[in-house]
């Protein structure tokens, strides 16, 4: 029987690359005042192996962003220091890439996806029609996508999540994958308990604590609608005892539970 009180071993909040826009970008109704935010990658250590959430920006962007993404780093103003490289992280912890075996993706935009060549033949989790919606996004949100890392995607061996369904990952209850449709068709959250404390990892769901505050998506939502369920999903996962929502890109959610590398 499933242990229902599992915990993984650790968990790490890699350091992570910034990107400087409009906050109308993130929140509908918002604008006129940019904001910094973070596009990081989570690192969860099972018995079972490594977990990847997320796989940020294409480390060969480093130190000159506009060489690989082009326009996009302008229009977006990365920041992309070395030492903010996925790659080096992992191994600067101590272990090898081929030791990470399964990547979640929360969705295919291109501040998610820039990691995932590094990990062919590792075993992949992606919400339902998310990476057949990726090959050909529609015209409004195509911008978001970037071909290269879509294609390299296909090395991974992925698995798709029902919409609809959360699904626990090893079994325990300690990592269960969260179906959040809605930003784009198959976004995902992971929800991590840990020694100390559980989080949820919203992904996208939310950009910033305003879009739960209304609750309030943002103009490129491929779903507004199951936007605004997922929103409220995550807000009723935060009710719960000992339970932190963190938010992938709001600077606020990062300062404050960044604490330290290890989030134990």
């Amino acid at each position: 029987m499933a242990n229902s009180e599992a915990t993984v071993r650790r968990a790490w909040a890699l350091d992570a690359p910034t990107m400087t826009v409009d906050k109308s970008i993130l929140v509908t109704g918002t604008g006129g005042v940019n904001v910094t935010i973070p596009t990081p990658s989570f690192l969860i250590e099972h018995d079972k192996g490594l977990v990847l959430f997320d796989a940020g920006l294409d480390p060969s962007a480093a130190d000159e962003p506009e060489g690989v993404y082009g326009p996009l780093a302008t229009m977006f103003q990365v920041d992309f220091p070395a030492e903010r490289r996925l790659d080096r992280q992992i191994e600067n912890l101590g272990f090898a890439l081929s030791d990470v075996r399964r990547v979640v993706l929360s969705h295919s935009h291109f501040d998610h996806t820039g990691g995932l060549r590094l990990f062919p033949g590792a075993q992949g989790f992606v919400g339902a029609g998310e990476l057949r919606y990726a090959a050909r996004p529609g015209v409004a949100d195509a911008g978001f996508y970037r071909p290269q890392d879509i294609e390299a995607a296909s090395a991974i061996d992925w698995h798709e999540l029902p919409r609809g369904y959360d699904h626990d990952l090893f079994g325990d209850g300690s990592v269960t994958l969260l179906s959040l449709p809605g930003h784009t068709p198959g976004a995902l959250g992971l929800r991590v308990r840990l020694p100390s404390r559980t989080i949820v990892f919203a992904g996208d769901a939310a950009h910033l604590r305003d879009n739960l505050g209304g609750p309030v998506g943002m103009p490129f939502d491929a779903d507004s609608i199951s936007k605004l369920d997922s929103l409220n999903k995550v807000r009723l996962l935060g009710t719960q005892p000992d339970t932190t929502v963190w938010l992938s890109h709001d600077p606020d959610d990062w300062a404050e539970n960044r604490s330290a590398t290890e989030l134990i």
